[in-house]
């Protein structure tokens, strides 16, 4: 799957560096099946691109059962906004995205 343009700033080369120096000190296992693959790919486990601590070397399958409740959420807000759905609240609207990018408004609710 391509990377969204407005994420590509957060998967530069200091990212390929850091997915090649935990390849090599971890070996060609998966952190979640614990089986070896040849393709491993670093998953952030939190779904923010920002966040460098909860990563894991996920094979293909492992990852997309990991991405598929983020994927689903965005899918249905996607199809809603298309459809013309009204939200009841801001939060209900930007549930699947990390807060960071919430509009300002949103925000300000202090939910957390």
């Amino acid at each position: 799957m391509p990377i969204r343009p407005e994420l590509r700033c957060f998967y530069r080369r200091d990212w390929y560096v850091l997915r090649r120096s935990l390849l090599a000190a971890h070996g060609p296992v998966c952190d979640n099946c614990r089986r070896p693959h040849p393709g491993l790919n670093l998953a952030h486990l939190s779904h923010d691109p920002r966040d460098r601590y909860h990563l894991a070397l996920l094979c293909p399958s492992c990852h997309m059962c990991n991405d598929t409740p983020q994927r689903i959420a965005i899918t249905r807000r996607t199809r809603a906004r298309r459809c013309g759905q009204l939200w009841l609240s801001a939060e209900l609207e930007w549930a699947p995205e990390p807060l960071w990018r919430w509009p300002d408004l949103a925000r300000q609710l202090n939910l957390f």
